[in-house]
Parts: C-alpha cells; sequence; structure tokens
C-alpha cells in the first residue's frame, strides 16, 4: 500500500513537470507515456487541479499562469517542497489545524507520523485519499466558492473546543511591519482562533509572499515560531523577519520530488 501511495505521489509529481516544460498536455499523451488508463490520468488531474496546479479542458490540462511559467513553475515546486518539509514537524499523536491554504493541506499527503489528528477548515480535505495515519475532521461552518473554505460562528466555535499541538497556516502575505494578513475577509477570524487555540505556530508561505501586505490581518510576526519558506528569500528579509520577532526560520529548496527527473527527455 505504501509503495501503491508512493508511485500515485510520484505520477503527480511527474505529470507537474511535464506541464512546467509544455505548459499543456492531454489526457491520452499521459495515459500512453506512463502506461496507465485514462481513468488514472484523471483521477490524477483532478488531484492536482484541487492543489491548484492546473486547469481542466476537455482531454487536456494546463497548467496555471502559463504566461509566467519560470515564476510560476517555481512557485508550484516550492509550495510542494514547503508541504513536504512541513509534514517533517508533525510527530506521533498530534492535533493540528490546518486553514484553508493549499500549500498547508498538501502536507497531508506526506505525514508518516501516526495517530494524527487534522481538523481543518478547508472542505477540499474531503477530496484527499484516505491515510490510515491520519484523522481529518471538518470544523462545519459557512462554505463560501471556490476556495471550498468554512467560516463563520459555527467553524470558529469547533475550534475554540480544541487545543491543538500545532497549527499549520498559510497566508496571502507575511510583513515586518504588518505581520499575517490575508486577500479574503472571512478567513482571518477563522486562522486568528487557531493561532490562539494551538501551542506552535508554523507558517507555511513561499517566498513571494515574503514582504506583502494583504488586506487583512490575523497574526503578529513574534507570534510565528516556525516559518517554512524557500530560497527565494533573500538574507536581508530574513534578517528582518528574526528582528522582528520569528523564533525559526527553514528555507527549502523548490524542488517536486527527491527523484531525478528530465520532462523532456522522458515526453520524447
Amino acid at each position: 500500500m505504501k509503495r501503491s501511495k508512493a508511485l500515485v505521489a510520484s505520477r503527480r509529481d511527474e505529470i507537474t513537470a511535464i506541464l512546467e516544460v509544455r505548459g499543456q498536455v492531454s489526457v491520452a499523451e499521459l495515459a500512453e507515456h506512463f502506461d496507465v488508463s485514462a481513468l488514472t490520468i484523471r483521477r490524477d488531474l483532478d488531484y492536482l487541479e484541487s492543489q491548484q496546479v492546473l486547469t481542466r479542458q476537455y482531454g487536456t490540462a494546463t497548467l496555471l499562469n502559463p504566461f509566467g511559467r519560470p515564476s510560476g513553475s517555481r512557485q508550484i515546486r516550492a509550495n510542494k517542497a514547503i508541504a513536504r518539509e512541513a509534514a517533517r514537524h508533525v510527530e506521533d499523536g498530534d492535533c493540528i489545524f490546518i486553514n484553508t491554504s493549499s500549500t498547508a493541506l498538501g502536507l497531508l499527503e506526506f505525514i508518516t507520523a501516526q495517530d494524527v489528528t487534522v481538523i481543518t477548515n478547508n472542505g477540499k480535505a474531503l477530496m484527499l485519499e484516505e491515510r490510515q495515519n491520519v484523522s481529518v475532521l471538518l470544523t462545519g461552518g459557512e462554505i463560501r466558492p471556490p476556495r471550498a473554505s468554512m467560516t463563520g460562528e459555527i467553524a470558529m466555535e469547533t475550534i475554540k473546543r480544541v487545543t491543538a499541538a500545532k497549527s499549520f497556516l498559510g497566508c496571502t502575505g507575511l510583513s515586518a511591519n504588518f505581520g499575517l494578513t490575508s486577500a479574503t475577509s472571512p478567513e482571518p477570524a477563522i486562522n486568528s482562533v487557531m493561532l490562539e487555540h494551538s501551542k506552535q505556530h508554523v507558517i507555511l508561505a513561499d517566498s513571494s509572499k515574503i514582504g506583502l501586505t494583504s488586506s487583512f490581518q490575523f497574526g503578529s510576526i513574534d507570534e510565528i515560531d516556525l516559518l517554512i519558506t524557500d530560497t527565494g528569500i533573500s538574507d536581508d528579509q530574513v534578517q528582518l523577519l528574526k528582528a522582528y520577532g520569528i523564533k525559526e526560520i527553514v528555507r527549502v529548496e523548490p524542488v517536486l520530488s527527491p527523484i531525478d527527473y528530465d520532462p523532456i527527455t522522458a515526453m520524447r
């Protein structure tokens, strides 16, 4: 079972790498390349679409942000690497909060710790494959498309009944002066309660978000125990954030997976 899940994850990483090079690819091409059924490829593409990696059209998949592919490619790689690193900080028996961030939700794929309980207001958690070592609880609340976020009093009351070991939160912007910010108005209140009811605060933000300020604040810099970002963050930015109170910053290389893979050669 573990080997099967590893093969699925590896295939999805390779599909992303192919899209980074070509921009668009058909289901038929992918099925032939990987020697699997079209139904299997469509399931892979459904998952990658839920992670905001691509968009679907009839019979084809297109990488998001195709006109800025070098930037878009790096961000996809960075977010995947950040999620993988975040999963390393989940320990046996942990109860953790995850907000509506696709990067934060992505860490579920990489959790190896046992008996982990995840509480999230991200409705897209329903689309993830079941994991024997992870139990997922949805907060309930008002559903707000297209992000499938759950907000409102019901969601907040659910979170308030829990004291989590850790919260893993994404954000729209993170700056020394304005702290953690979000672009949407209902979600910051949920994020704030998650911070308040967790013992350790882990923020997942690729380097493109560092220094940015969005509309709605939900936390200050000195509330962050660990920031996981990518190597695009500068030394000056690291020093500034630490001076404002971040306790630890981990920088990861923006790579899709540990395996060596040449998407150009692979599709020849």
